[in-house]
This record gives structure tokens, sequence and C-alpha cells, in this order.
């Protein structure tokens, strides 16, 4: 009876399944070129077809090609199906074994063709071929995990692996004793059917393999809509108060856990192409790169090839590739690396860089991965970027208020020297700023200066010295090549008045960019205009001391020839009228005069201040006497609320009684005729009493109330007068300790000063 299969129809069948494999491998090599391997099975099962068609057709064409190609390409395939298990289990394929597969297969098959048992001496060999290259693939099956891959499946492929090693095993042991004849279509099916077995456990592997794919796509889907979610948290928190490197930060931090990289790194760039900012971070450490770094790699790096070519680079091992340039603190830690360009559109928002200690780490996977999230990236960094603009925007106003807010209120060059550098230090990035004034004896440098050594230099050398010298903004050096710009020297000058000179300095590693140079130009820019306000004031003190003593002796002069006029009793009532008149104008000027002369003794402090005890209520009620009838001509009253037991204050009474009728009198001037009245009222406050004048007038205009206490600033109400009382009343109660403003700006304006307590109360 005729057997129902011969081993020419099981070799046949094998060829069939092996096409059926390749085949379904070529339909799925869009989803498997994912993983790293099935390139290499694909090719081995080929192979395998080859082979196993030209041992199906042995004996219809000439018997030296299937005898010898066919073992041949049969051996080969086995050293392919090793590779694609290496590469599917992490490892990398020996590209040698496989080369010298093919020579020694070629070699020992080529001379078993004149042995005399032929047949069996090429079934040993394939047999020994087969199941040392099958076991080796098995082994790595046993001993290896895929990446995240399913143990269960792992096991299936290990069996697999080892089944087909141990049947070509068997079949070699079988023909050597003799047990069957080596030839296969003579010694009948049974010596076919380990190829046939082989080939179902092919299917197996491949099953396995598909099934593997299908779960990597899952996680892959997955990791994807995780990533977009993590970037799209990101860029919400971007726009609050999250800060541009704690956005990197976390848009690094997302990368890192969708690819299983333990480093990365981002380079921005502005529309131009030029870096803005780096970061690199590993693990629980974040280092910020600098310019010179960021410049280096984005000339002759990975990073640069990635932004000139705009495509991803996956480099399986940075040691063999020129492009890879490390940091200086990662040296030796990074064996593999994937770039990709960070882009919307044709907007190239920055370069990102995942780096792994262990090489061939970064795939297909990953690489679609990173392509298809790169424009969300870009997204998070673009609206990180524009909300930490906005936000050093505001902090930049922020510093710039202090500074002039500093100009302003301070009167003296080192006050304001000091004050400023401290207010730009605290609320800025700027690392040590300090200003050089020129002193008597040399420079006085004042702000932040550690480090520097002498604190008041003869002269200035450096960066300082030409900025001084030559009224040019000068960059202070980062490194030695330049490129870096580690701080800034800007000359202080105001209506061409050599002034001194700011120095900004930032950290080594981060430098200035050109935002932050111009943002220093802009606050000495500030610093300037206090210490040119400084100069002009002492300018203007020199010219009013000049004039008022200037006029103080020829005012004197005519006051004693009136006074000699006033003695001739040839004067008619006319004359006398005329010579009231001149007293009274000549009395006023000498008065304004020496209230000019008054005013620069209570700024310079020289002028005598006499404390004692005093009972403000009595000294109130003596100045409202004096103002009776001044104020009685006007239909207004004079009111004094101030509590009889009120304690007393420590102070000059001669001074505060000035005060007090200075306040009043303006009252009285500035009240309409007949609206009411001028009400005086007093409290304690804590260790102070607290005086308030309000008057029944129109109020003070906005415009004046920036500068009311000044020196000559008056409003545009008639009667108003030389702009000298207040500033007078201001200075004589600070010099008391004490402290004067505008309560209420009105209508019925009120005016408020505090002297402290005879007798403070206890803690």
């Amino acid at each position: 009876m005729e057997p129902l299969f011969d081993a020419r129809t099981l070799l046949a069948a094998s060829a069939v399944i092996f096409a059926g494999l390749v085949l379904a491998v070529a339909l799925a090599w869009r989803e498997l070129r994912a993983i790293r391997g099935p390139d290499r099975l694909a090719l081995g099962f080929g192979l395998f077809f080859l082979g196993l068609v030209l041992l199906a057709f042995r004996g219809r064409i000439p018997d030296l090609l299937p005898d010898v190609l066919a073992n041949v390409l049969v051996a080969v395939a086995a050293a392919f199906i090793l590779e694609g298990t290496k590469l599917y289990y992490g490892l990398r394929p020996s590209r040698r074994l496989t080369v010298g597969t093919g020579l020694l297969a070629t070699a020992g098959f080529a001379g078993a063709t004149f042995l005399r048992d032929a047949g069996n001496a090429r079934a040993i060999l394939s047999s020994a071929f087969l199941a040392a290259l099958l076991g080796a693939a098995a082994w790595t099956a046993s001993r290896r995990r895929a990446p995240q891959g399913a143990a269960a499946l792992d096991k299936v492929t290990a069996v697999a692996l080892w089944a087909c090693a141990a049947l070509f095993w068997a079949r070699g042991v079988a023909v050597g004793a003799g047990f069957v004849e080596g030839d296969i279509l003579a010694g009948g099916p049974l010596l076919a059917l380990p190829p046939l077995l082989c080939t179902i456990f092919a299917v197996v592997f491949t099953t396995t393999l598909l099934a593997t794919t299908s779960q990597r796509l899952t996680r892959v889907v997955r990791t994807q809509n995780d990533l977009l979610a993590s970037l799209l948290s990101v860029a919400r928190a971007a726009g609050a108060e999250e800060g541009l490197d704690g956005t990197l930060a976390k848009v690094l931090d997302a990368a890192k856990v969708a690819t299983g990289a333990h480093g990365a790194s981002a380079l921005l760039l502005d529309g131009n192409g030029r870096f803005t900012r780096g970061l690199f971070t590993e693990g629980d450490s974040t280092l910020v790169v600098g310019p010179a770094e960021a410049a280096e790699m984005l000339e002759t790096g990975l990073a640069g090839w990635v932004v000139r070519s705009g495509t991803i680079a996956v480099v399986e091992d940075v040691l063999e590739d020129d492009r890879w340039r490390h940091l200086a603190s990662q040296e030796g830690t990074i064996r593999s690396a994937l770039s990709a360009p960070i882009a919307t559109g044709t907007s190239l928002a920055g370069v990102l860089t995942l780096v792994h200690p262990d090489a061939g780490h970064f795939g297909e996977e990953q690489r679609s991965l990173i392509e298809s999230t790169a424009a969300q990236i870009a997204l998070a960094l673009r609206t990180a970027e524009s909300a930490d603009a906005r936000r050093r925007a505001t902090r930049g106003l922020e510093v710039l208020n202090a500074v002039l807010d500093v100009s302003a209120r301070r009167h003296a060059s080192e006050e304001i020297a000091t004050e400023a550098a401290a207010a730009i230090c605290r609320l800025s990035s700027f690392s040590r700023v300090f200003v050089a004034l020129p002193a008597a004896d040399g420079f006085l440098l004042l702000g932040r200066t550690e480090g520097l050594g002498d604190l008041r230099p003869s002269t200035l050398a450096g960066e300082l010295g030409l900025a001084w010298e030559t009224g040019l903004v000068t960059r202070i050096s980062g490194d030695g090549a330049g490129q870096t710009c580690r701080g800034l020297v800007v000359p202080l000058r105001h209506l061409g008045n050599r002034l001194g000179v700011a120095s900004f300095e930032a950290s080594a590693r981060e430098g200035l960019d050109d935002a932050a140079c111009s943002f220093a130009e802009a606050l000495a820019e500030a610093i300037s205009l206090g210490l040119g306000k400084l100069v002009l004031a002492r300018a203007r003190e020199e010219l009013s001391r000049m004039l008022v003593h200037d006029l103080r002796g020829p005012i004197s002069g005519v006051m004693g020839a009136l006074e000699l006029l006033r003695e001739n009793r040839s004067l008619d009532e006319d004359g006398r009228k005329l010579l009231d008149l001149a007293e009274r104008n000549t009395r006023r000027q000498l008065s304004l005069v020496d209230g000019i002369l008054e005013l620069s003794r209570l700024e310079e402090g020289s002028l005598p201040v006499h404390p004692t005890d005093v009972h403000l209520p009595t000294v109130v009620d003596e100045v409202i006497g004096r103002a009776l009838p001044a104020a009685q001509a006007r239909g207004l009253s004079l009111v004094s609320a101030l509590p009889p037991d009120l304690p007393p204050v420590h102070a000059d009474p001669g001074l505060v009684a000035r005060v007090v009728e200075n306040l009043l009198t303006n009252a009285v001037k500035f009240s309409a005729t007949g609206s009411g009245s001028v009400r005086l009222a007093a409290r304690v406050d804590g260790a102070n009493v607290v005086l308030d004048v309000k008057d029944s007038g129109p109020g003070i205009c906005e415009e004046l109330r920036p500068r009311l206490f000044e020196k000559f600033a008056v409003g545009s109400l008639p009667g108003r007068g030389s702009g000298l009382g207040l500033p007078f009343c201001r200075l004589a109660i600070e010099a008391q300790g004490g402290r004067m403003w505008l309560k209420h700006p009105g209508p019925e304006a009120v005016f408020s000063f505090s002297l402290p307590l005879a007798s403070p109360p206890p803690p």
C-alpha cells in the first residue's frame, strides 16, 4: 500500500509554510519594524523556503545544486534566526558568526559530496549546524526576556526553539548511529519529519512574535496617550506659576518615562535658530546647559545634525558615532541616544535628546513615539517660553520700579547705590551687582562685592576701568573663548557727567543673554537718574545758598535805609503809607531768605533742636490765639478738640509751635470765606501722639500731591505762598523723631504729624 505522503511532499509542505511565514512577516512589517529582529527572522525563513524547495525538487535538477546549496541555505537560515532572536531580546548579534556559518557550510557540504556516504555526511553536518544554531537561539530565549514582554509568550518561544534544536540533534545521532539513512528522499517520510516539525515550531514562534507585537502596539498606544496627557498637563501648568526650567524638566521626565530613557536634554532655539535655554536631567539631578556647551553641540554634535537635517537620529552606540558630544559631567555614562527635532510645522522650537547607559536601547518604537508627539512637546515648550517671557517682563518691571523708587526716595549717593544693588540681587537673577563711585581717596565699591578684595581701590582695573575711561558698555567674558557673557559693566552717566560704573554678573555657567544685557543697561540708567538727581540737587543747593547769602546783605541794607527814612519828619501821609508798604515787602523778602537758610540748616542737620516735655494742648491754644484774628476776618472758627489729659510729647516747643502755626495759617488761607471751621484733633497712637489739622477748603490737587513736601512746590490756588512752609514742617518734625503726611487730600484736606511720647508706654 502506497504511503499517504512521502518525504518530497513533506518538504514541499514545509516550504509552503515557510513561504507563508515570510508573507505574514511582510504583511505585518509596518508594525513589526518597531521591534528589532523580525527582519533577520524573515530572511531566515526565506532561506529555509529556498533550501526546502531545492530539496523537494532533488532529482529533477542537477544533484550538486540541491545537495550543496540547499543545505548551505538552511544552515545560513538558522544563523539568521539566531541573529533575529538576539536582536529581539536586546542583544547585539554577531555577523561574523553568520558569515562563518555560510563559509563553513559551503566548504563542509561541498566536501561531503565527494565522500562514499555523501547523503549521511550531509545529513549529520546539516543536523549539527541546525542543532547548534537553533540551540543557541533557544538558550537566548531562555535566559533573556523581551523588553516589557509577556513571560508566557517568551516561554513558548524558548520551548519551540529547544524542540527544533532537539529534533535536529536526534536526527544527527540517528543517522550517525546507522538507524536511518541520511538521504531524506530515500529514507522515507520519517527522516523528513524534523524539517516539518521545525516548520511547525517556526509557525509557533512567528505566532508568538505577532502576539508580542500586538501587545507592544497596545502598549505603544497607551504610552503615547499617557505622554500626550502629560504634555497637555504640562502645557496647561506652563501658563501658571511654573517657570521655564520647571516646565522643561517636566517635559523631559515625561519623555524619559515614555521611552525608558535614563537621561534627557533639551536645547531651546528662538525663531532665528539661536540657542536660548538648555537643560539636562538624569534621575533626580538637573543640570543647566551653558551657551558654550550648547554651541558645540549645535555646531558639530548630534543636535546640530538633527537641526540641519530636520530628521530624528537614533544612535545605537555613541562610542562609534562621531556626531556625539558628551556633557562634561556625563562622560562615560551614555551608550545609546535618540535625538529629535521639536517643531510645529516649519517652526523649530528646539532639539530633544534621550540617552541610556546600554547600547542599542532606542529603536523604532521610541522613534515613532517621539515623532508622533513632537508637535505637542513643541507646544508645551512654546507655551512655557511665552509664560516665562511674561513673568520675566513683570519681574523686570518690578525690579526697575524698585530701583527707581530707591533713586527717588534716597538723598545720598551711597544709599542709592547700596539699596539699588541689594534690590536687584534680591529680585532678579543677577548673582552679583555692585556700583563703583568716585571718592576723595579712590573708588568706593557698594553692593554685593564678595571676592573683590580691596573695597576702595585707588583706580579701577579691567572691565571696570575700561567702562569708566571710555564711557562704553563692557562685557565680562565667561570663558577663554569669549563665547559666554558672564557679566556687564555699564557706565553711569547723567547729562554728560561721569558718575561711576555698575557691574552686573550672572553665574559663570549660565551667563547673560541679549535680553539680560539690555535689562542691565536699563537698571544702570535708573541708578544714574538717582545719582544725577543728587548732583543737580547739590548744584541747586549751592546756588540757593549763594543767592541767599548775596541777597541777605542788600535786603538788610534796604531795611536800615527804610528805618532811617522813617525818622524823616517831612514825609507826608502818602509817603508814610508807601514807606510802610516798602517795609512790609522788605520784611517778607527777608523772611523768605531766612526760611531758605533755615531749611538748608534742617537738611544738613545743623539747626539746633532742644527737646523737652511738651503739653500739646497748651501749645495749640497759644497758636490759635495768635491765628484767631485772621480766621475771624474770613468768617472761620478755630476749634481745638485736643483732650486736656493728652500725655506730653518729647519735642522742641518752639519748633512744634511753628509747625502748628504754619499748618493753621495754611488751613485758614485755603478755606473758603465763611465756609465753616478749621479743626485740630489729637490722639495717642502706640508710642506717638498724632495731631490732625483739618481745613474746609477744596483740597489738594492731584498734580501737587506727589511733591507736596518738596521745596518751592506750589499749587494753582489764589494766595499760594513760596513753597517753603510744608518742607520746613516736614523737616522740623523729622528732626524731632516724628513723621508728617497728608492724611486726606480733600475736599476738607487733613494734614497730620506724629511726635514721640515723653514717656513711652510699657511693651
